[in-house]
């Protein structure tokens, strides 16, 4: 089948031409194998020398025709022991056909004779007897297959005593090789062929249309690799040839031109793909195995299929989409059943309940849900919403249906935010009607607040409570530190007498067998109502090392890096995020890759990296639109806003304050988040009185809420800095000692902020100190642009202090740090504002100017810089292979030239380029 038996009849042809033999051509059809003298009729009267004859000859030929016609319709046209045509015409037609060669050789090609009737074939055949002795050839093409079509035909060849056999088989990877340099040079022709065999097992039709499409999707690139266009181009593993419509049509070709077995095997192994076999083929098909077997064989040596398996995809796609759909349907329903019956695994027997759209029974709706489940947990996400969607059409009110609807709803979520609306519909549905299971009544309230409709929520929150006895799942749910602090107002919709009372940490800490998000929960409950606690972060690190992403896990996961983010261990809650996101990359999800990206914008803006924070909120954005964010969205405009503003671009982010929000938002802590962030802008704008609000706001909401932390934004400093502004020198003081007597252990970052505008509040000379303090806190919470902030500030302080080389060298170290986070509106703030002593110290040295660490000699800025960061004078010596001595004559030296006393002094970056 398809090995290229009309290619070398055509090359027969050409020769015999060229030689000078009178060529008569006939190709048999599949659709005229029951039609009377088809075949010899086209050698006698579609023969170019036909029209040469005369008139009376041609009308003697077609005489003849007829009657061979007309007996031949009296007999049975399948039969062929009858007598199709009477011995005279048969030897009048044999004369005739002679006389087309005017005394000369004949060649007689007959392609595809399997289809050829009965009559023309025993014509054929007594013109062979009888035109033995005379130059004659007469080539037959006949396709072998599972079944002779004409036995007796075939019988009669084998008898004659010169015949000759070629039997025809697909082309190896050379003779591939030869067929593609036709087309390409033969540097290309040589890389491809090896892919393009095995794409097409040597099937010259085949090998023909792997060219055509190769050509169609353009040039080679260098490797001698096509670009691959269009979704019918994906190339399997390693594959660098495209494989599109001119492989389909050329697949199809070869199965219809084949036998009706091979076909229907064909059509079998396509819609069982692994599951075939040949006994699962013959139930199949309704075939016996022998039958089965001569047809896989049959596909294999054509060049379709390998191992039992079609060679490309493609080919077991075109060979399902050439299928109608009821004949699709029937197979896939046959399959399932017998499948089922033969005890295959449920995902084996659910891939074709679902290609039938129909579930037969409950115990094909158990097939689909374990199939879900095991798809789910094995990551096959579009199997288990393929094999949900499909139960839940079929399954009855009822807390299997619950839990159905329950689990569509959060594989919406993590695969298209935006359609978890009609999933959160068919719960509540579910609920109003009264047959939604308990555990599943969290899933609505968690979706509903998303979406901001709190009241909705909260009403669904007071009936399940009062529905289902103990309410166990919703109350839970309530309890769980991070429904309470990212939604506070749902506590007064609800009711305080309907609201469940939260776990102390300590409580879940050493209660055994509480699960991750009770316990997360708790954590970040206690940070922002009772402010940092180290065993808190200790737990959501316990956390996040044993449990796994999924779906059920998200909101615990995120929970537990936000109770490191607000406990100042950036560093950790940096390392645990990236480790998730590369874990949501490899499993897939829009609805886990964007809030993960979200909480790492987050990590990065509290660490001073404002185009990190940029880069990992725009991701976020890019994996689900703002209106698929929900409340959600607040964090990240609040996180794009704040960054921003670090970086002076005050346009890009105002604009960000333009969105549509949820109405709900302001009473969410994302709100609160955005209003703080919206505050910075002003602030830095210059605007006051607008920041002013925007912070006391925060402030009031927080009280409001319980979770007045600075852990979560530090809103009196940020206000203690506006009424500096304004005059309120007084108020200033009493909010900023609030806020650090708020600052307990731990709360490196928040403190050392609460230090800075404490020392800025109460002037800068009385705390020159908290300064230092504030530095050395910043040091270890990694917070750049706070850093330089502070830097700043004891910049001013030592000039406030006549100390001008350590107020240049501090402003220096600031502003370098500040460019390396593209802070430019704290650079602008470093510069000089005009060309007097203060402007001096205040900025870098210009050109021109001698910059203090400039004065030094390598030998005395290694000492220097291993000295600054807290070495002793011994150690240097021995990381340096100098003595002791040495090293206390460099750092008197140092010491003199860049006018300061102690180590601590020391700047920590005497080793990078000290350009000024």
């Amino acid at each position: 089948m398809a090995t290229g038996k009309s290619e070398l009849l055509n090359s027969v042809a050409d020769e015999a031409e060229a030689r000078g033999l009178t060529v008569l051509k006939a190709t048999g059809l599949r659709a005229e194998r029951r039609t009377p003298m088809a075949v010899f009729g086209q050698l006698l009267l579609h023969a170019d020398q036909m029209a040469e004859q005369d008139t009376g000859t041609t009308a003697r030929v077609a005489r003849l025709l007829d009657d061979a016609k007309f007996t031949a319709m009296l007999r049975d046209a399948d039969n062929e022991r009858e007598e199709h045509v009477r011995a005279h015409v048969m030897r009048s037609l044999t004369l005739a056909l002679r006389g087309l060669a005017r005394g000369g050789p004949l060649a007689v090609l007959v392609d595809d004779v399997q289809y050829a009737d009965i009559p023309s074939l025993q014509c054929l055949q007594y013109a062979m007897r009888e035109l033995r002795a005379k130059p004659v050839v007469i080539v037959l093409g006949l396709r072998t297959g599972p079944h002779a079509e004409r036995p007796m035909f075939s019988a009669e060849l084998l008898r004659h005593p010169r015949l000759t056999q070629l039997r025809l088989t697909t082309l190896g990877e050379t003779g591939t090789e030869e067929l593609l340099r036709a087309h390409l040079d033969e540097a290309q022709a040589h890389a491809l062929a090896p892919d393009v065999h095995r794409l097409s097992g040597g099937n010259p039709l085949l090998v023909r249309a792997l060219i055509h499409d190769l050509l169609a999707h353009g040039p080679l690139d260098h490797d001698h690799r096509a670009p691959v266009q269009g979704a019918d181009s994906t190339l399997p593993a390693g594959r660098t040839v495209p494989a599109g419509d001119a492989y389909r049509q050329s697949v199809l070709s070869c199965l219809h031109r084949g036998a009706d077995a091979v076909l229907a095997v064909a059509r079998g192994l396509a819609v069982l793909d692994d599951a075939a076999s040949d006994a699962t083929l013959a139930d199949l098909l309704g075939l016996d195995r022998e039958t089965v077997a001569r047809a896989l064989r049959t596909l294999a040596a054509a060049g379709l299929t390998d191992g039992g398996a079609f060679r490309h995809p493609l080919a077991r796609t075109a060979v399902l989409d050439d299928l109608s759909r009821e004949d699709r349907v029937g197979l896939h329903r046959r399959a399932a059943a017998l499948l089922r019956r033969h005890g295959a695994e449920p995902p084996v027997v659910a891939r074709h309940i679902v290609a039938t759209g129909e579930v037969e029974g409950a115990e094909s709706l158990d097939v689909l849900w374990e199939t879900a489940t095991r798809a789910r947990r094995d990551e096959d996400v579009s199997l288990a919403i393929a094999c949900l969607h499909l139960a839940d059409e079929s399954c009855p009110r009822g807390e299997r249906r619950s839990e159905i609807l329950a689990e569509l709803a959060r594989l919406a979520w993590r695969v298209r935010p935006s359609t978890l609306g009609p999933h959160l519909g068919a719960l509540r549905a579910a609920f109003d009607e009264g047959w939604l299971a308990e555990q599943a009544v969290p899933v609505l309230i968690s979706g509903l607040l998303w979406q901001g409709r709190f009241d909705e929520a909260a009403e669904v929150a007071r009936k399940g409570q009062v529905a289902y006895e103990g309410a166990s799942a919703v109350s839970g749910y309530l309890a769980s530190g991070s429904v309470r602090t990212t939604y506070p107002t749902l506590r007064e919709r609800i009711g305080a007498e309907n609201w469940p009372a939260p776990h102390s940490t300590w409580d879940v800490l050493t209660t055994p067998g509480c699960d991750p998000r009770g316990r997360v929960g708790a954590a970040l409950n206690a940070v922002l109502s009772r402010g940092v606690d180290p065993h808190a972060a200790d737990l959501a690190e316990t956390v996040l090392q044993g449990t796994r992403l999924s779906d059920a896990t998200l909101e615990t996961l995120t929970a537990a890096l936000s109770v490191l983010i607000y406990c100042d261990r950036l560093g950790r809650a940096a390392h645990w995020c990236d480790a998730l996101l590369r874990e949501a990359t490899r499993l897939g999800g829009p609805g886990w890759q964007a809030p993960l990206s979200a909480v790492r914008a987050t990590i990065a803006l509290r660490q001073g990296n404002a185009p990190d924070a940029v880069r990992y909120a725009l991701t976020a954005l890019s994996w689900i639109s703002p209106q698929g964010w929900g409340v959600g969205i607040g964090s990240i405009l609040a996180t794009l806003v704040s960054a921003h503003t670090a970086m002076g671009q005050y346009e890009q982010a105002m604009s960000y304050l333009d969105h549509h929000l949820p109405e709900g938002l302001p009473e969410t802590r994302y709100g609160l988040e955005l209003s703080y962030a919206r505050g910075q802008l002003y602030a830095a704008m210059g605007r006051v009185r607008p920041a002013l609000d925007d912070f006391l706001t925060c402030g009031e909401l927080m009280t409001r809420w319980g979770i007045d932390q600075p852990a979560l934004v530090p809103w009196r400093s940020a206000a203690a800095e506006m009424h500096l502004r304004t005059g309120g020198e007084a108020e200033a003081d009493r909010l900023v000692r609030e806020q650090l007597a708020k600052c307990g252990p731990g709360q490196s970052r928040t403190r050392a902020q609460t230090l800075r505008v404490l020392a800025e509040v109460s002037g800068l000379r009385r705390h020159h100190h908290a300064l230092h303090e504030a530095i050395e806190e910043l040091e270890k919470c990694e917070d750049r642009l706070e850093l330089v902030r502070a830097l700043g500030a004891l910049s001013r302080s030592h000039h406030a202090l006549g100390d001008l080389g350590q107020a240049r060298m501090m402003a220096r170290r600031a502003w370098r740090i500040a460019r390396d986070a593209r802070a430019e509106a704290l650079c602008e703030q470093l510069l000089p504002y005009g060309d007097g002593e203060a402007g001096a110290a205040e900025r870098p040295a210009r050109d021109g100017e001698v910059c203090p660490a400039e004065e030094l000699t390598d030998a005395e800025r290694r000492v220097a810089s291993l000295a600054s960061f807290g070495h002793s004078n011994r150690e240097i010596a021995r990381k340096l292979f100098i003595t002791v001595s040495t090293v206390e004559q460099h750092l008197t030296r140092v010491y003199r030239k860049l006018n300061v006393s102690r180590r601590k002094d020391l700047p920590h970056d005497l080793l990078a380029d000290t350009a000024c």
